[in-house]
């Protein structure tokens, strides 16, 4: 169990977070190599990989809404230990995928299990705890996270170098027994708390986008899930073909945002217990526009050691946006959501990374392509309203999901 502030326990929060520490420490293992893990363990050529990628990521989008419905109908813990089967289940069948059919559908497998993973564990979160203590609970969750996915790549490098070819078979399977250590800690934890039974909600998804504060809550968060798409997306294309940066300077800037981000969150969190969640936001999102400020004015800077000093400083400002923004956002929309249609809620809620996921990769590739400083000017175009957006939606959301979490 989890000791909260106030003395009490969170029950079943511990095997919970042991569960997410498995689950990502296992995905740390594939997700940064995943066409070539995929193109390793199946033999395919990697163009067929890569549209097998696309095409299951496709199939995936409708698993956030699906998840939703799910959730409202079985409880958030039955349908998060499906999304750990599903995935166990899809990477134990990579290695005896034989064709671009059978790829799509393992891939689809999986991508539905990672899908459906967010909404479900965030409504779970919220079935174990209320109030600051879910935003510490929040706050573990996105630490344990991000500390088990860097473990997870050193040891997927690790993997590969000892055992080559074989290395990416056995970076499959550990995944799948990770996903199913996973499974065993949520049987654990619904032992210690088991989810209360909701009312039904007849009228489903209608009357999510019937209320027009949560939709507009989602519009903000929009903006602000394309921001965090600058890292992994945008920069390793700006740094190297715009501002000339070497190759490895746009892997240690990841590195570094990673570090940072698993180190940060507690701390952060600490230092928002005062403030209002939709504040807490708008001052992320102001803390965002000034990295996409500093990221453009890098350009103007001289080559060599005076850009590369410029990319640091940005990141480091971006890394702060972001460690800003998470906690308060899951929190915000759990809170908001009442407790009948919270997996819908939060599906839709979730469905921004979808959409971001879908549209970073081209769009910022054609802005880039265009002017690159259009890119900057696109995104804080669209933080700077998301940021008014949620200090007037201060009034118009629920009172106690808007307060200070407090201790």
């Amino acid at each position: 169990m989890i000791i909260t502030s106030t003395g009490g326990r969170v029950a079943g929060a511990r095997p919970f977070l042991v569960g997410m520490f498995a689950d990502a420490l296992g995905s740390g293992l594939y997700v940064p190599l995943t066409l070539l893990f995929i193109h390793q363990v199946t033999g395919l050529p990697l163009t067929t990989v890569g549209l097998g990628v696309t095409a299951a990521a496709v199939v995936g989008l409708a698993a956030n809404p699906a998840a939703g419905a799910l959730i409202d109908r079985f409880g958030a813990r039955r349908v998060l230990m499906a999304t750990y089967l599903l995935r166990a289940a899809g990477f134990a069948a990579y290695p005896f995928v034989d064709g671009f059919a059978a790829l799509v559908a393992v891939a689809a497998v999986v991508a539905t299990g990672d899908r459906a993973y967010y909404p479900a564990s965030g409504s779970y979160v919220a079935v174990l705890a209320r109030g600051a203590d879910r935003d510490k609970l929040y706050t573990l969750m996105a630490t344990a996270r991000n500390v088990a996915f860097g473990l997870g790549g050193l040891l997927s490098a690790g993997a590969v170098s000892l055992a080559g070819g074989a290395g990416f078979t056995l970076i499959a399977a550990l995944n799948a027994a990770s996903f199913l250590v996973a499974t065993g800690c949520l049987v654990v934890s619904g032992r210690r708390a088991p989810a209360p039974a909701t009312p039904r909600e007849p009228r489903g998804y209608r009357a999510v986008f019937a209320d027009r504060p949560f939709v507009a809550l989602v519009a903000a968060e929009q903006a602000f899930t394309l921001a965090h798409m600058i890292l992994p997306v945008a920069l390793p294309v700006y740094a190297v073909t715009v501002l000339g940066a070497p190759v490895w300077l746009t892997g240690v800037l990841y590195t570094l945002n990673t570090v940072l981000v698993a180190a940060g969150q507690l701390a952060v969190r600490r230092r928002q217990r005062a403030a209002r969640r939709t504040h807490a936001m708008a001052l992320a999102g102001a803390i965002l526009v000034a990295a996409c400020a500093l990221y453009a004015a890098t350009a103007l800077l001289p080559p060599g050691a005076p850009r590369a000093g410029g990319l640091l400083v940005a990141t480091l400002v971006l890394t702060l946006g972001e460690l800003m923004h998470t906690t308060p956002s899951w929190a915000l929309a759990a809170a908001t959501a009442p407790t009948a249609l919270r997996g819908r809620y939060l599906a839709i809620h979730q469905q921004t990374w979808a959409v971001a996921a879908v549209v970073a990769p081209g769009g910022y590739a054609a802005l880039l392509d265009a002017e690159p400083s259009l890119l900057w000017i696109a995104l804080a175009a669209l933080l700077v309203p998301a940021c008014l957006a949620l200090l007037r939606l201060a009034r118009r959301l629920p009172p106690d999901a808007v307060a200070a979490p407090g201790t």
